[in-house]
């Protein structure tokens, strides 16, 4: 029988102090401070959000643990249990699309709306040998990493993929980078989300060259009956970076339940694509 992980105390950063509850999860190259571009466009009286830090990463660098999905999900339940959370909205990006699903497959009476942004979804990130050997390298090797930020976000500046680069050397614990990647790689625990009924958008930039609207709607949408999927214009795999003020708006609209209200780039009206 598989040992169930011990929770850790995650460090965080709090935004607001509204009475809807938002937890918010990183992607596997930053930490919480990814998000510190939209906090200006997010309405902290309506909201309160907290933006975790996981093992290894920013207010939890000193942090070590097994790096699995079903150790970020414990942890991430025990800190809302820290705050007096009994149901709250989760937000997860990239690698943190997959604990996004795990939490709600774990927990699914606590998760009242869930965002999943630019995801790796519940089947992984099956990666080739050279892929693999390539990600792996950004760890130590700058150009690498510069090269990786500048493509997944449709070729951005120089000076974008140097920011991100500093970020990451200065917010990433050297010991947790494998880890995490093999946890990308290796895992799969689709057969526990089919047919989870949760609240569920999916927000992909049209410019992000892997996670597309293509796999969204063969894992995602595939998956969740009530998921729905925004394709944002002009776009890679950071939009809460890339446009900050378009994120806030469909997140909030989505997590106050305005399912209509969710942008439609081509006419600047309101409009979601529904899981087919």
């Amino acid at each position: 029988m598989k040992q169930a992980p011990i929770p850790a105390r995650l460090g965080y950063v709090r935004h607001g102090n509204g009475p809807e509850r938002v937890l918010v999860l990183h992607d596997w190259l930053g930490d919480h401070r990814n998000y510190d571009a939209v906090l200006p466009y997010l309405d902290g009286s309506a909201f309160t959000y907290v933006f975790a830090d996981l093992r290894g990463y920013g207010e939890s660098i000193a942090l070590t643990g097994a790096c699995s999905v079903e150790e970020i999900a414990a942890d991430c339940l025990a800190l809302a249990d820290r705050l007096g959370w009994p149901r709250f909205h989760l937000i997860g990006h990239s690698m943190t699309g997959m604990a996004v699903q795990r939490i709600a497959a774990d927990a699914p009476a606590r998760i009242q709306r869930a965002v999943a942004v630019c995801p790796v979804s519940a089947a992984g990130n099956r990666l080739d040998a050279d892929a693999k050997a390539f990600f792996a390298s950004t760890a130590e090797n700058d150009d690498a990493l510069r090269r990786l930020f500048r493509y997944v976000s449709g070729g951005l500046s120089a000076r974008w993929a140097d920011v991100k680069l500093q970020q990451n050397r200065s917010a990433v614990s050297a010991a947790c980078r494998a880890g995490y990647l093999d946890m990308l790689v290796h895992t799969d625990f689709v057969d526990d989300v089919r047919g989870l009924d949760i609240e569920l958008l999916v927000i992909v930039g049209d410019k992000d060259p892997g996670l597309d609207e293509a796999a969204m709607r063969r894992t995602f949408l595939a998956w969740h009956p009530r998921a729905r999927l925004l394709v944002v214009p002009n776009c890679g795999h950071y939009p809460m970076q890339e446009c900050p003020p378009c994120f806030a708006t469909v997140v909030e609209a989505f997590l106050r339940g305005e399912g209509q209200g969710l942008l439609d780039p081509a006419q600047a009206k309101p409009k979601v694509q529904a899981a087919e």
